[in-house]
C-alpha cells in the first residue's frame, strides 16, 4: 500500500510543471469572472451581456491553450467538453473544438526513434516515399503520408514517443481531480466521465488493440454512407499503424462549405451510430468531427479506431428499446421506469423513475429534440442519485456528441 502511494506521489511530481500551469490557469479564469461580477454591478443589461461574452472568450482561450499544451488526456477531456453545448457557453465550445485536430506535432527525430524501434534502421526501404512532415497530430499519435512501392498512398500513424509516460502521470492527476471536483458538478458525473476518458486513452495507446477494433468494426454491414479505410496488417505494430490514405474534407469544414447538405448528412450519420449501438452492439466511441472525412463521392470515412464501444447482447437489446422510446420512434412496451431498471439503472425507489418518465413525456410534448431529451433525462437522474451503467454513459456520450453537432447546424431530430 505504501509503495503504491509513493508511486502515485512520484508520478504526480514528475508531471508537476503541467499541474502547476493548470492551477495557474484556473486562478486566472476565476479572476476573469470575479472582475466581470464587480464590473457588471454598474452596467446596463446589454453591456453586462457584452462583458460576459468577452469574459467567456478570455477564459475559453486560456483553457483551450492549457489542454493543447498539456496534450494526451487533457486534449481528450477538452474534446469531450467541446461537444457539451448543454453545459458550456459557445465561446468555450468554439475554442475547445480546435483541439480536434490541433495537437502539437513531435519533432521528426523523436518519431523516427519509434519507427527504428518498431521496424529497424532500414525502415525507409518499406516506402517509395515517406513525408517527414506530419499531416495531422492528435493527443497520442501523429500521421505521416507515404507511398508504397506498389504505388498505394498510405497513412502512417506513429505513437508519440513519450505518450505512455505522460498518460501514467496524467491519469493519476485526473482521477484525483475527479474525486475532488465531482461534488461541485451536477451537469454530468465527472468521476465516471474521467474514468472513461482514462480508459479510452489507455486503449488508444495499444495499436494492436486498435487494429483488432478496426477489423471488428469493419466486419459489420454498415450504412452505405460509412467507409472504413483498408488496414495494412502486415505493416502494423504496437506503436505504428498503417492504413489506406483517404482524400477527403473534415466533416465540419464540409458542412460549413455546404450548409444545405448538413441536415441530410448529419441525420444519416446519427442513424448509422444508432444502428451500431442498437443492432451491432459495436460502435465507434470517439466521434469528434476530426475523425470523419467526407469523400468526393459523399461517403464518410471513419478514422481512428483506438476506442470502440462493445455491448453485451442484453445491453444491446435493452438500450435499443430504451433509446427508441426516448427518441419517440416507438411506444414504450413497458412503463419507462421498468425499461430503465431492465437496462441496469439503479435508484432508491420506483418513484424516482416515475419522475424521470414524467419529465421525458413533458419534453416530448414540448417537441424537444431527441438528443436533448436524453441529456435532460440523464441530468435529472444524476440529481436524483440514480446509478447509471458505465456502458450507457459511453453510449450517451456518443449520442450527445452528435446532439452538439446537430445544434450547431440547426438540425432537429
Amino acid at each position: 500500500m505504501i509503495g503504491e502511494l509513493f508511486g502515485t506521489v512520484s508520478t504526480l511530481w514528475e508531471g508537476g510543471e503541467r499541474y502547476v500551469s493548470a492551477t495557474k490557469v484556473g486562478w486566472e479564469i476565476e479572476r476573469f469572472y470575479r472582475h466581470y461580477r464587480q464590473q457588471a454591478l454598474s452596467l446596463e443589461p446589454l453591456e453586462q451581456r457584452r462583458l460576459l461574452a468577452q469574459t467567456h472568450y478570455k477564459g475559453a482561450v486560456k483553457l483551450a491553450k492549457l489542454f493543447h499544451d498539456n496534450g494526451a488526456i487533457w486534449v481528450k477531456f477538452g474534446q469531450f467538453l467541446s461537444s457539451r453545448t448543454d453545459i458550456l457557453p459557445m465561446q468555450y465550445i468554439s475554442e475547445l473544438e480546435k483541439l480536434q485536430d490541433d495537437a502539437k506535432p513531435a519533432a521528426f527525430r523523436a518519431i523516427e526513434t519509434v519507427l527504428v524501434e518498431e521496424w529497424g534502421r532500414d525502415w525507409r526501404k518499406r516506402f517509395a516515399r515517406f513525408d517527414d512532415m506530419p499531416v495531422a497530430a492528435a493527443s497520442v499519435a501523429q500521421v505521416h503520408r507515404a507511398v508504397l512501392h506498389t504505388g498505394e498512398n498510405v497513412a502512417v500513424k506513429v505513437q508519440l514517443p513519450h505518450a505512455r509516460r505522460l498518460f501514467k502521470q496524467d491519469s493519476a492527476v485526473f482521477k484525483a481531480l475527479a474525486t475532488v471536483g465531482a461534488p461541485m458538478i451536477s451537469h454530468f458525473d465527472l468521476k465516471q466521465v474521467i474514468d472513461q476518458i482514462v480508459d479510452m486513452t489507455l486503449q488508444e495507446l495499444d495499436f494492436m488493440r486498435e487494429e483488432a477494433n478496426h477489423k471488428k468494426f469493419d466486419s459489420h454491414p454498415h450504412s452505405p454512407l460509412i467507409y472504413v479505410p483498408h488496414l495494412y496488417e502486415d505493416m502494423s505494430s504496437d506503436r505504428v499503424l498503417v492504413t489506406e490514405w483517404i482524400d477527403g474534407v473534415r466533416l465540419t469544414d464540409y458542412l460549413n462549405r455546404n450548409p444545405a447538405k448538413a441536415e441530410l448528412l448529419l441525420r444519416e450519420l446519427l442513424s448509422s451510430y444508432v444502428q451500431q449501438i442498437t443492432a451491432f452492439g459495436v460502435y465507434h466511441a470517439d466521434p469528434h468531427p476530426g475523425n470523419f472525412l467526407v469523400m468526393k463521392d459523399g461517403r464518410v470515412a471513419v478514422l481512428d479506431y483506438g476506442a470502440i464501444g462493445e455491448l453485451t447482447q442484453e445491453e444491446t437489446r435493452n438500450y435499443a428499446v430504451l433509446l427508441q422510446v426516448l427518441f419517440g420512434k416507438i411506444q414504450s412496451p413497458l412503463p419507462l421506469g421498468e425499461l430503465f431498471r431492465r437496462a441496469g439503472f439503479i435508484a432508491r425507489d420506483q418513484q424516482v423513475f416515475e419522475e424521470v418518465a414524467e419529465l421525458v413525456l413533458k419534453e416530448a410534448l414540448r417537441k424537444s429534440g431527441s438528443t436533448d431529451i436524453l441529456g435532460i433525462a440523464l441530468n435529472r437522474m444524476r440529481d436524483l442519485k440514480v446509478q447509471i451503467p458505465d456502458s450507457f454513459v459511453s453510449v450517451a456520450r456518443v449520442v450527445l456528441t452528435f446532439g452538439g453537432l446537430l445544434k450547431t447546424y440547426g438540425v432537429s431530430v
